[in-house]
Parts: structure tokens; C-alpha cells; sequence
């Protein structure tokens, strides 16, 4: 289950690296930015936990074979 601890595990545009938080100079507008943004980032940490829990499991199933 996706579980977003706090806000500081999102990226936003104090930490992007050169980030244009003007409207003109990306585009789009800045809500549909940020949700865009947010659902790449809850994606980026749903892979982390998989991957977090893959590497549990084969690290279990190793112990078991020695």
C-alpha cells in the first residue's frame, strides 16, 4: 500500500533543480503542474517500496538456502 509519510517526501519546486515556477515559461497551469508532478513522485515511491520488498524477500529465501 502507497503511504506518503509526510509532505517533505514530495518533490516541489523549492527542490527541483531549475524549475520555472512561472506559468508562461512551462506551459501549464501550475495545478495541473503540481498533480502531475505529485502522481510521478507517489509512482517513483511505490517502485522503491516494491523494490525494497523484492530485495526483503530474496534475502530471506537466501538465509533459508544456507
Amino acid at each position: 500500500m502507497l503511504t506518503i509519510k509526510t509532505a517533505d517526501w514530495l518533490r516541489t519546486m523549492r527542490n527541483v533543480k531549475s524549475y520555472r515556477s512561472c506559468p508562461t515559461s512551462t506551459g501549464q497551469p501550475m495545478r495541473l503542474a503540481d498533480t502531475g508532478r505529485r502522481c510521478h513522485e507517489e509512482f517513483l515511491l511505490r517502485q522503491r517500496e516494491l523494490r525494497h520488498r523484492w530485495l526483503a524477500a530474496a534475502r530471506r529465501r537466501y538465509c533459508r538456502q544456507g
